[in-house]
């Protein structure tokens, strides 16, 4: 279980921000590179052991019975930098200690049949001392009511700017840093309350699984940068595809999911050949190239493949992605069990 986890969220080590996994008796199965350097916690001296030996106020009612929903499946739970300021305790260089926006995600164990409770645990001691500040200068405007017009101008200055910056604090909870983008853990949330809206209203749900193709060697080839440049512009080819209400995530390095809220088969298949057509006739300017793009895509729904549970309709699209990229890549596949061969579109 602890090496195929260590191996399930290898990506991890790359995140600037701390990640841990538990599994249902509190075990910790993955703790990533940054959460070793913030808190000088060598990985093997913590997997296999339960969070409790290092951290155990995380046993406390407050946080214990809020963690354990997630390995029911429930919707993400927030501990804010504002209530819970050092979830993990993590010092700063001067030994001030780390102010931490956590959010803790269910994520299910394909192998498993269960869910696990992953941790992503953000240092926003800058965006939160910038907070405090603001509400430091709001109080002080109060006092100055005797000048009520230039207290009036800097309270709602203030205000706005403390609005702005929680706005920030939120989004950077939910949101792929480079894209835009929903990341894969707020994905998995979407997934699961539409899967539910789509039985309990006889409506269809349609998911995409999109690959760029040849992507590793387009980043050893001309670089992190590039590569950067061209996801952005992959998502911003998708974006302008896709309607409003449909959800599109970063769900992996250069992978993309997307879910199509009330989308038969047939209207999912086109689409994704909409956007596979989109990206492959996409010029992405970076200096003086022009990068080209192409994406493997693989589709499936709810109504016609029946999965029995949400992840397993993603791991329906994964299926038929990994077809797509046997069959030559650039192209569109459908999930079929019942062939051999894959069809592409």
């Amino acid at each position: 279980m602890l090496t195929r986890a260590a191996h399930f969220f290898a990506l991890l080590d790359h995140s600037p921000i701390g990640h841990f996994v538990v599994r249902q008796d509190f075990m910790v199965v993955f703790w990533n590179k940054c959460l070793e350097t913030w808190t000088g916690i060598p990985r093997n001296e913590i997997v296999g052991k339960s969070i409790f030996t290092r951290f155990p106020h995380l046993g406390e009612a407050k946080y214990a019975s809020r963690i354990k929903s997630m390995f029911a499946g429930g919707p993400p739970t927030i501990f804010s930098s504002q209530l819970h300021k050092h979830l993990i305790p993590a010092p700063l260089p001067g030994g001030k200690m780390r102010f931490q926006y956590s959010v803790v995600t269910s994520v299910p164990d394909p192998e498993q049949g269960e869910f696990l409770a992953i941790f992503s645990i953000q240092d926003v001691t800058s965006l939160t001392e910038a907070i405090e500040n603001h509400q430091t200068a709001l109080k002080k405007v109060v006092e100055e009511m005797e000048e009520r017009k230039k207290v009036e101008a800097k309270l709602v200055k203030y205000t706005e700017e403390l609005k702005r910056l929680n706005v920030i604090l939120k989004e950077r909870s939910i949101r792929d840093g480079l894209t835009g983008l929903y990341n894969h853990h707020y994905f998995y949330y979407f997934l699961r309350r539409e899967f539910l809206l789509a039985g309990r209203n006889g409506t269809d749900l349609a998911c995409l699984l999109l690959d760029l193709d040849n992507f590793k060697k387009l980043n050893d080839t001309y670089g992190h940068q590039l590569g950067d440049s061209v996801l952005k512009g992959v998502a911003a080819g998708i974006r302008k595809t896709v309607r409003e209400t449909d959800v599109v995530s970063r769900y992996g390095g250069e992978e993309f999911a997307i879910l199509l809220p009330g989308t038969d088969l047939a209207g999912a298949r086109v689409l994704a050949e909409k956007i596979r057509a989109r990206i492959e006739n996409l010029a992405i300017p970076h200096c003086i190239l022009t990068v080209p793009a192409t994406v493997s895509i693989g589709v499936a729904s709810r109504n016609e493949h029946a999965p029995a549970k949400p992840q397993e309709l993603l791991a329906f699209a994964d299926r038929a992605l990994y077809r797509a990229k046997a069959a030559g890549r650039n192209c569109v596949i459908v999930y079929s069990p019942g062939q051999d061969q894959p069809s592409a579109s």
